[in-house]
This record gives structure tokens, sequence and C-alpha cells, in this order.
């Protein structure tokens, strides 16, 4: 087993996965009228992401990326989604908006992760 270390091109690839899906992202949470104040923290990380894509990157300018892009749902053992009670018989399902952002949250989580990691087995 030899340890593959990422090439530019591939770390270029692991950038533009990171805007694509905050690009799928944004329009969602905007219209989920949830989080708005996180709206412009994700701005801000796909604007500089583009920008690396531009300019070029080191190591550095992606780990420092990666720590900058927010999450919203810090998903635990312990934790649980927002629910909309659908009678007062205490019945409840996840609410629209988060079965809608979640996975384009964890799209997010993973691609900006994915810039910390310098190579794979």
């Amino acid at each position: 087993m030899s340890l593959h270390y990422y090439s530019e091109k591939e770390r270029a690839q692991h950038l533009q996965d990171l805007v694509s899906a905050i690009e799928a992202f944004l329009p969602e949470l905007q219209q989920s009228g949830q989080y708005l104040e996180a709206l412009a923290a994700y701005q801000q990380s796909c604007a500089e992401a583009k920008q690396l894509l531009f300019r070029g990157f080191v190591q550095e300018d992606l780990s420092n990326l990666s720590r900058n892009v927010p999450q919203l749902f810090w998903l635990h053992k312990e934790w649980s989604p927002p629910a909309e009670w659908l009678s007062p018989a205490g019945k409840s399902r996840d609410a629209p908006w988060f079965t809608r952002l979640e996975p384009l949250e964890v799209a997010i989580t993973a691609a900006a992760e994915k810039l910390r990691i310098v190579g794979e087995y």
C-alpha cells in the first residue's frame, strides 16, 4: 500500500467541488429563510475558493479556507434535527427545510475537509 499525494490538478478539482457544493446550497439556504446570518460567510468562502482557483494556492491556503467554511449542523449522537409537530398527539417529522439543507451542507463540509488532506492510501 502506498501513499498518493494529491496533484495540483486534483487539488484544483477539490476546490471546484467546494465551489459547486456551496453554489448548490446558497439558493436553498435563502429559500428556507433559516440561518440567513450564515449566508455571507458561505458567499465569502465561495469567493475565496474561486480566487484561489484563479491565482493559485499552496496547502496553507487550502487549510485556511477549509477552517473558515461554516458548518451549520453539528451532527453528533446527542443531537436531533429541528422537528415540526404534525398533531397534538405529539407526532413530529424533520422540518422540510432541514431535509433539503442537510445533505447539501454535508457535501460542503466533506469538500471543505478534503482540502486539509494532502493525500490518501
